[in-house]
């Protein structure tokens, strides 16, 4: 055996006793920091009341989205409509027909010029949604137009996530485990990120630093990216014992926060490189069986005081985010499909499998 493969043996032996080492410190400084070392801590009690019901979707609700300015929200339906709502007053302000009705996601640009949806088409579909040649759109609305605008195509499979990061760059995730950064214009794909062994299943972008995008998947890992440096991962977080479901960066832009069909969701923090907090509730059981109620989307309050937490089994629960206990629940008809907080944090929104899209302040 040649010296050469000698010191690469002995590397990656002193790698792997690594490894045991930072497991074995984890594992004895538990899964709930934050909740042992805050304690004594008061947290304010507050239970979000429902404003506005949302009705006029034919079909399960799978996925909303808001508006940069808090004022309009998007719902994709499995009934293909796209439908934009006006928060404030509940009223419908357009919708779109899609060429598939298996649609998963959806999305606003920072502009409110473009819609993307998407789904078991394994297509980005990206609509305009103003034209300033057009009429003044319903009820006084921006949204005048339903055109589509460009098809993006290169996923292997279903389309579970997309986020625009301006209105000529857009980033999906994918069933075939990848994520595309896409250029609108050109409908070419400017970088692979396939780091994940599962179908990826949610993204959500860095409010503060725009080149950071984090990612969960079936594998049970949450992945933090930087589009800047390679398609490889920066940052990985491992723990859940099933699939992810959905990540959110948290408020400070430096940890993140996923939900997993395990019933749990999870804190990790960047610069720790470890999980902060756990929230989870032994007696949230699923409809159909005794283990516990997935998780299906999650988000954070402006403050980030405080957790949301959408379940299979209809529940919505707001968790304190430093004790890990849980403030009030906000329970459904049906599953709770996705929520969202607005972006200037005075409302919460939820979509449901009975159709309807709820507001809640």
């Amino acid at each position: 055996m040649s010296s050469a493969a000698r010191d690469l043996e002995t590397c990656q032996k002193m790698c792997e006793e690594l490894r045991q080492q930072i497991s074995q410190i984890r594992h004895q400084t538990g899964k709930k920091v934050l909740a042992d070392l805050s304690s004594d801590v008061e947290v304010a009690e507050y239970e979000p009341k429902q404003r506005n019901l949302c009705t006029g979707h034919f079909g399960k609700i799978y996925a909303l989205h808001w508006g940069p300015e808090s004022d309009a929200i998007v719902t994709a339906s499995q009934d293909g409509k796209l439908i934009i709502w006006s928060s404030h007053t509940g009223n419908k302000q357009l919708a779109i027909t899609l060429n598939s009705a298996w649609v998963m996601t959806c999305a606003f640009s920072p502009s409110y010029e473009f819609i993307a949806s998407g789904g078991l088409d394994n297509t980005v579909s990206i609509f305009k949604t103003s034209n300033p040649n057009s009429q003044q759109g319903p009820n006084g609305g921006r949204f005048r137009t339903k055109e589509i605008h460009r098809e993006l195509e290169k996923h292997d499979g279903y389309l579970s996530c997309a986020r625009f990061i301006d209105d000529g760059e857009i980033i999906s995730a994918s069933g075939d485990g990848t994520c595309i950064l896409w250029d609108v214009e050109t409908r070419s794909a400017k970088n692979i990120f396939m780091d994940h062994t599962g179908d990826v299943m949610s993204i959500d972008l860095n409010k503060q630093n725009k080149s950071l995008f984090v990612s969960g998947s079936v594998d049970a890992t949450g992945k933090v990216w930087d589009m800047r440096s390679s398609d490889r991962c920066i940052a990985n977080f491992p723990g859940h014992i099933s699939d992810i479901n959905t990540v959110k960066w948290f408020t400070d832009s430096q940890s993140i926060v996923t939900g997993s069909d395990d019933g749990t969701v999870r804190l990790f923090d960047m610069r720790s490189y470890r999980q902060l907090n756990e929230y989870a509730d032994t007696e949230n059981r699923s409809l159909h069986s005794q283990d516990p109620a997935g998780v299906t989307s999650v988000d954070v309050s402006a403050s980030g005081s405080y957790i949301f937490a959408a379940y299979d089994n209809g529940q919505v629960y707001m968790w304190s985010a430093l004790k890990a206990y849980r403030v009030c629940d906000m329970p459904h008809d049906s599953r709770v499909s996705s929520l969202g907080v607005s972006p200037d944090g005075f409302a919460l929104a939820t979509g449901c499998w009975d159709f309807n899209l709820r507001v809640f302040a």
